[in-house]
């Protein structure tokens, strides 16, 4: 029996669920069974796999297959075809839009406001030099390219665009993939890893306001090729007069609502709900202008009450990473098409990976040296930044979708995410290895920022989480950052040690979660420690005396790290 006869059996909502279980099991499987955890974060495997089951591998390897699964190609059945498709393309859509509103919940709104002049100074360097370096490449290419049928490396936007277009992607730096590499190589709990991120919170602010000026150049639905035309600057203006109206929209319409909600007291289902809705409203708007959906999701996401942003983060990061995420991922492989005999898609890819090393490298390495770190410091961070994972890859497939990107650049660069990618972590351990603690060691002390919210209710020496100097004696459990800050008493029941600014004990410092650890006083007077992280896709880690747990009896004296955030327990 063909695969035609037995599709016929079955209609798209069967395969949905079967694709289900191809795109979410198997990197799962691989992951973990195949001992890939060690090497790869899960979400290299997700892209990696989703690729894999494109047209361009399983496709070739087992085309009745794939017809079979993707109703793709099978003129005996277009419509099932063209149905199956569209499932896949709409759960991507709302999986790209709910991944960058969780990367806008993820960014510190106060990274580049407080920043040192050090990180300001590397994270601009380390995007503008390899955006310049990427233009330059990439006006050779598409001046080489222009003139040659049949070539698929330009888009219909002309060669300025696609210059600009190509440097950006070269300047991408993945944070939220950067957070799992410097925990998988121990960089969390060195001041390389602060560094680092903050740094990578700097190139994500720069990335997403520089496409969001980008985007609108190559308006959806008008064919031009100019960018000082009539057409283009009046979709240019309007794209960014959405932009701008969706932020007023979220600062004095959906913030009132909100807060309004939070005082009453609302449930949480009625909140979470709300924000889902401002997501999608928000995003529909950004769309409708031509930014694009993604730009609303992330206004969103970086502007909605911090409450609301934290438990945002909590409560969609499963589904999203594991169930969402990899329907992008296979969306991604049916575009990807890898003619293995395609010179213009290996020369692409040959200077665009030769661009985005060099030029990432040298722009976070030589102003790292010259802000006064040691030269073994500086080059172990010129290499994390290469990390470009998810971030690259929805940069490239928004460009491509508006016509900047031809097939086979589109193609190139998206090996370049996976290859850039998977290079970082066997390079920064090269790095170690070489330099040994030099390579994550500033010359700076390390200095983590503790604060105390007001609680009107209490005395102010009743205050939980109240500082008090390393030198003051503490009745009472306290906390121990020894010459960070000195001791923190802990004198509430219930104390919730963070980053969120409602946390009991603030800690001001990147490599801690909003809501990291809940500290609770049980009924016999011990204290136990608990991972309020530990249900996401990628937990932020806690270790007690060097081991990682998610939920531990504390005893006096014991070690704790916050993602390399440490203190000494002490009890009354």
């Amino acid at each position: 029996m063909s695969w035609t006869s037995v599709l016929s059996f079955y209609d798209y909502k069967f395969l949905l669920l079967l694709q289900v279980v191809a795109v979410v099991g198997v990197p799962l499987v691989l992951w973990h069974y195949c001992n890939l955890r060690k090497a790869f974060p899960l979400a290299i495997i997700q892209i990696f796999v989703g690729i894999l089951l494109g047209g361009s591998i399983f496709g070739v390897i087992a085309p009745d297959a794939f017809k079979y699964l993707f109703g793709l190609g099978d003129p005996s059945n277009a419509k099932l075809g063209i149905t199956v498709s569209a499932g896949v393309t709409a759960l991507a859509q709302i999986a790209v839009v709910l991944f960058v509103f969780l990367a806008g919940c993820e960014a510190d709104r106060n990274v580049v406001q407080n920043a040192a002049g050090m990180i300001l100074k590397i994270g601009v360097t380390g995007v503008f030099t390899p955006w310049i370096l990427g233009s330059i490449a990439a006006f050779f290419i598409a001046g080489y390219y222009a003139n040659v049928a049949g070539s698929t490396v330009l888009g219909t936007r002309g060669e300025t665009l696609y210059a600009v277009a190509f440097g950006l992607c070269m300047a991408v730096t993945a944070l939220p993939v950067l957070v799992i590499v410097l925990r998988e190589l121990g960089f969390n709990s060195k001041p390389i890893g602060s560094v680092a991120l903050a740094v990578g919170g700097v190139d994500d602010g720069l990335l997403w306001l520089s496409l969001a000026i980008i985007l609108p150049l190559a308006p959806a639905g008008i064919a031009t090729t100019s960018l000082f035309n009539i057409i283009s600057l009046y979709a240019f203006l309007f794209a960014l007069g959405g932009g701008l109206l969706a932020i007023l929209i979220i600062f004095y319409v959906i913030n009132p609502i909100l807060n309004r909600l939070i005082a009453q007291q609302s449930p949480e289902r009625l909140l979470m709900s709300m924000v889902v809705i401002a997501i999608f409203a928000v995003g529909a708007l950004t769309e409708l202008t031509g930014l694009h959906a993604v730009f609303g999701a992330f206004f969103v996401g970086l502007l909605i009450p911090e409450k609301l942003r934290h438990m945002a983060q909590d409560r969609f990061d499963v589904p999203v990473s594991l169930l969402l995420l990899p329907f992008f991922f296979l969306a991604t492989g049916l575009k990807t098409k890898f003619e293995f005999g395609n010179p213009e898609l290996w020369y692409v890819f040959g200077i665009a990976m030769v661009v985005c090393i060099t030029g990432k490298f040298f722009g976070v390495t030589l102003p790292t040296y010259w802000s006064g770190q040691s030269l073994p410091f500086s080059i172990t961070l010129g290499t994390l930044m290469q990390c470009k994972g998810l971030m690259e890859i929805v940069v490239v497939t928004l460009l491509y979708e508006r016509g900047v990107f031809g097939q086979s650049t589109f193609t190139a660069l998206i090996l370049v995410a996976l290859v850039s990618t998977a290079i970082t972590v066997p390079l920064s351990n090269l790095a170690r290895w070489y330099f040994g603690e030099a390579a994550t060691q500033t010359r700076e002390e390390e200095k983590v920022e503790i604060s105390v919210p007001t609680v009107p209710d209490l005395p102010k020496s009743e205050q939980a989480g109240k500082v008090v100097g390393p030198r003051a004696k503490v009745e009472g459990a306290s906390l121990d950052f020894e010459n960070a800050i000195g001791k923190v008493a802990v004198t509430g029941p219930d104390v919730v040690i963070g980053r969120h600014k409602e946390d009991s004990i603030r800690v001001n410092d990147v490599r801690v979660s909003r809501g990291h650890a809940r500290l609770q006083k049980l009924a016999d007077g011990i204290y136990e420690i608990t991972n309020l992280t530990a249900t996401r896709s990628e937990p932020n880690p806690i270790t007690i005396n060097g081991e990682t747990k998610d939920k531990a009896i504390l005893k006096d004296g014991d070690e704790v790290s916050l993602n390399g955030v440490n203190f000494k327990f002490h009890a009354a």
